[in-house]
């Protein structure tokens, strides 16, 4: 399996399994290049930004070390892969991606575009991981891991709207620029993997409170469901709205981690994030 830095795949998941390859995306702060928690961790990530004039920016990961990673993978037997990229919308790693699967001789390969971002995409990975497991075949894993993206959410909460605003990624968040100081937004990306305000509120607690019950709302309909929770320079909030998933969802595992560097150049410190990955059950 191979997947981009930005999906963000639960540490205790890349811990467990040794036929996962990370291809780092980039990170250009202070007249450095870094290579997406590689050369920098979120923690280091976030205590630098506080102190640089310019604001960072990102790139996909390059095409060599996508061939690099995926090297390694075939030199260990592995010859059919699964390709897992955050949404095609916004970033070009899902292009990259089918630009080298096209040059692989000799291996099967499929990309998934999950639409999604963060620990959204990552629990693709802990699905195909289990379905592995499960004995499915190839093919039928590239299906049920295509057919879970409609119903796969990812939803998060920033305290500002600077960040996403300056990177150039704010899709249809667009609209809340002008009401920055007066709302608390959470974001989640739609069915095209373009983010958009799901939901606002002017109280960060009251914002966290509907992520929560968005998120409640996508477990709740689902037989096989995947949860996770992750931050940005917040481990104590992260914390509260675990223990909330928890006590809502007692035999649910929820995953936990942080929010990869290159995401957080987008959005800031104080992010909280959601993810449900919907799957068949099997």
């Amino acid at each position: 399996m191979l997947v981009d830095s930005a999906s963000d795949v639960p540490p205790e998941t890349l811990a467990q399994y040794d036929n996962i390859g990370v291809a780092p995306m980039l990170i250009s702060m202070a007249g450095k290049e870094y290579r997406d928690n590689v050369d920098i961790t979120p923690a280091e990530f976030y205590a630098e930004l506080g102190d640089v004039s310019k604001l960072p920016t990102t790139s996909a990961p390059t095409q060599g070390s996508i061939q690099q990673q995926l090297d390694a993978l075939k030199e260990r037997g592995f010859d059919h892969f699964i390709g897992i990229t955050i949404s095609a919308k916004l970033s070009v790693s899902f292009s990259l991606f089918n630009q080298v699967a096209k040059d692989q001789g000799g291996v099967e390969m499929a990309v998934i575009n999950t639409k999604n971002i963060g620990i959204g995409s990552g629990l693709f990975a802990v699905y195909a991981e289990q379905l592995i497991d499960a004995g499915k075949p190839f093919a039928e894993i590239v299906k049920l891991l295509n057919d879970a993206v409609s119903e796969s959410r990812i939803f998060f909460y920033i305290p500002s709207l600077k960040y996403l605003r300056a990177g150039g990624r704010i899709g249809r968040v667009a609209g809340l620029v002008g009401s920055l100081l007066k709302i608390k937004p959470v974001i989640s990306c739609d069915q095209d993997g373009v983010y958009f305000p799901i939901t606002k509120a002017r109280t960060e607690q009251k914002a966290i409170s509907r992520m929560v019950n968005l998120a409640a709302e996508v477990v709740k309909k689902a037989e096989n469901v995947r949860i996770a929770v992750v931050n940005g320079a917040d481990e104590p909030l992260m914390e509260k709205v675990g223990d909330q998933l928890h006590n809502l969802f007692p035999n649910d595992k929820i995953y936990k981690g942080s929010v990869s560097p290159v995401l957080g150049v987008h959005t800031g410190p104080g992010l909280v994030g959601i993810a449900v990955q919907v799957g068949d059950p099997f």
